[in-house]
């Protein structure tokens, strides 16, 4: 009987082992030989790292650039420039009652009317001097106010005084800075003082007098 004869492995066979060989060894040297830290930038190749293979909270603020950051479902993201400090703007404008030249309350306040007519010889108001009364028979009394402006009013038709002396005398914060010479109805001059004093000066023999429309700015 004869004995059974070896065939040589045929070149095809040989080259095909030898490539299992060199791709084995070189999957096991990329698992098991490379070094600690040894994978970089240059070793990653462009979108190789993905969100899902991201760890959450892997990435902190401190890591983004935000310069050119967008962010798509922001409200109103593209006006996000103009939005600094944009949560004080409710409270920037004033609120509340108004005061000083104005009235009513912010934020749609009116100027302040004028105030209540102080109307001379009354109670508690400055009193008629040197024999000047109110003309009576229907004309305007005499009487005073300032405006919001700071603006003093007068009028009145008033008779039967001295001239050259006090009608009467105008309260601090009611008197010019300066002395004034006024021209009031019936062809004469009212003066009135820094001192307060309001005095009229007589042209002819006419006894009466009207301030009705006169008016100056407080000192």
């Amino acid at each position: 009987m004869q004995k059974p004869r070896l065939r040589s492995p045929s070149p095809a066979f040989v080259i095909s082992l030898l490539a299992l060989f060199v791709a084995l060894g070189g999957s096991a040297y990329a698992a098991t030989g490379l070094s600690k830290n040894s994978v970089g930038t240059k070793q990653l190749k462009n979108n190789a790292v993905t969100g899902p293979k991201i760890k959450n909270g892997a990435v902190t603020a401190a890591k983004i650039n935000t310069k050119g950051l967008t962010v798509p479902n922001a409200l109103h993201a593209s006006t996000a420039d103009s939005a600094t400090n944009a949560t004080q703007a409710t409270s920037a404008a004033p609120s509340g009652a108004a005061g000083g030249a104005l009235a009513g309350s912010y934020p749609n306040p009116g100027l302040a009317p004028i105030e209540a007519w102080h109307e001379v010889g009354a109670a508690g108001q400055p009193a008629f001097q040197n024999g000047w009364t109110n003309f009576g028979a229907g004309f305007s009394t005499l009487a005073f106010a300032k405006d919001s402006a700071g603006f003093v009013h007068l009028k009145g038709t008033i008779t039967a005084g001295a001239f050259g002396v006090a009608v009467f005398t105008l309260p601090a914060g009611y008197r010019p800075a300066q002395n004034l010479a006024l021209p009031v109805a019936i062809e004469r001059n009212a003066d009135i003082f820094t001192t307060g004093d309001v005095e009229l000066f007589q042209s002819g023999a006419e006894t009466n007098a009207g301030f009705d429309g006169l008016s100056f700015k407080a000192g």
